[in-house]
């Protein structure tokens, strides 16, 4: 008799392997033998199968655990009650149930697999589907990849920081979706099952500057990534590796935002592939397209937005007297720390949106109480001095100070 398996367990099995799972492809080998199963498994084991254990998630999922089941009963012996049956085999209480390391184990002629191939095999025989991996760069692309209604509706049992993402709601991803595309100029990489179900998502910085042994380099960077299932986090990691990025983030979560480890060195680059980067300074030069809208997301790495002695707008891991704002906040907006003047362009904490010393210009104070002084314009509805606009249209600094208020709930 040769190994016999239910089409589901080979189907989860072909889906695994195609995912990435040595455990997998070595196991499919195994059942496609043509030996007697005794050369293949270890005791009376057959008749393999998988069973689902599941756990209520919330927010419209629920989480799946694949057990494994076979049958080791000798079916042949005469005090066997249902010898001769044909489904015998297949009856509860005939059959035993195996986690996947037990499982694995059944397989005599298998090597000996280290605890990541084990992990990554228990994860993956989860999602009965062949998972694609690509990077995306539309801003309705950012939002399909937000929205929950998007997500696969299961998870693996433990952690699944995919479903318990903060910007997985309709206003939320549509903020940061605008905020990656207009305002940051990122991309996206995307794991989808079969049926186009989202799996997992990392956001990619094209461009990000940072410095090592007194040079400057330029590489791409990928951010956190958020899973349903664990070895979709490797996979994303492996198409990034392949397509060229150069830096991922050492610890995959919001507390680590300095410390990253190289996939491809840039050439000439001072540390090679694999070498971890602590307390390394990064930043983003952002477009901030005048398409953006309104809103930011938070963001786990890059949270600082800085505003540099010329007007250029970026993003940053680290924190600085010209930090203007953070993206830590789950509402959908950026949280201001310094005002940026609409008039003269300087940086102050002040109640009101211009700096003293343009209020000592504007207003004087007047026995009926403080007056302006400049004519008052209407500009797309907003009553604003008249020296804000030329010719109709906004200052540079005003410009600037538009764009910025788009980050906040205002």
């Amino acid at each position: 008799m040769r190994v016999i398996v239910k089409d589901e367990l080979r189907a989860r099995l072909t889906c695994a392997a195609h995912n990435g799972s040595v455990i997998a492809k070595d196991i499919l080998a195994e059942i496609k033998s043509p030996k007697d199963v005794s050369n293949v498994v270890r005791g009376k084991a057959n008749h393999f199968a998988t069973k689902r254990k599941r756990q209520n998630g919330g927010d419209g999922y629920h989480r799946i655990k694949i057990v494994f089941t076979y049958c080791n009963k000798d079916t042949s012996n005469e005090n066997f009650p249902d010898r001769n049956n044909p489904q015998a085999p297949w009856f509860n209480e005939n059959r035993t149930e195996a986690d996947a390391s037990t499982f694995v184990g059944c397989f005599k002629n298998l090597p000996e697999y280290n605890d990541e191939e084990m992990e990554y095999f228990a994860n993956s025989i989860c999602v009965m589907s062949k998972v694609s991996v690509k990077l995306y760069e539309k801003m309705s692309d950012f939002e399909d990849a937000y929205r929950q209604e998007n997500y696969t509706p299961v998870a693996q049992f433990g952690d699944s920081t995919l479903h318990n993402s903060c910007m997985r709601h309709e206003a939320t991803a549509r903020n940061a979706a605008d905020f990656y595309y207009n305002f940051a100029g990122a991309k996206i990489i995307i794991a989808k099952d079969g049926e186009g179900n989202i799996l997992g998502r990392a956001i990619v910085w094209p461009k990000t500057i940072h410095s090592k042994e007194s040079e400057v380099y330029e590489c791409a960077f990928l951010d956190r990534v958020y899973y349903s299932h664990s070895f979709v986090m490797k996979l994303i990691y492996n198409h990034a590796e392949a397509i060229g990025i150069h830096l991922r983030k050492l610890h995959n979560d919001y507390h680590s935002t300095a410390n990253f480890v190289v996939m491809n060195a840039p050439e000439g680059y001072p540390l090679p592939n694999g070498e971890e980067m602590e307390e390394t300074q990064m930043a983003v030069k952002v477009p901030a397209s005048r398409w953006h809208k309104v809103g930011a997301p938070y963001l786990d790495t890059l949270s600082f937005i800085l505003l540099k002695q010329d007007g250029e707008l970026t993003l940053t891991n680290y924190d600085s007297i010209r930090v203007i704002a953070t993206c830590r906040s789950t509402n959908g907006y950026a949280d201001s720390m310094r005002k940026y003047c609409p008039r003269c362009g300087k940086l102050h904490k002040e109640c009101e949106p211009i700096c003293n010393s343009c209020r000592g210009e504007l207003f004087q104070e007047t026995f009926l109480g403080r007056a302006i002084t400049e004519r008052i314009v209407t500009y797309k509805g907003l009553r604003v001095p008249a020296s804000l606009l030329k010719k109709g249209r906004p200052t540079p600094t005003y410009a600037l100070y538009l764009q910025i208020q788009k980050l906040y709930n205002k």
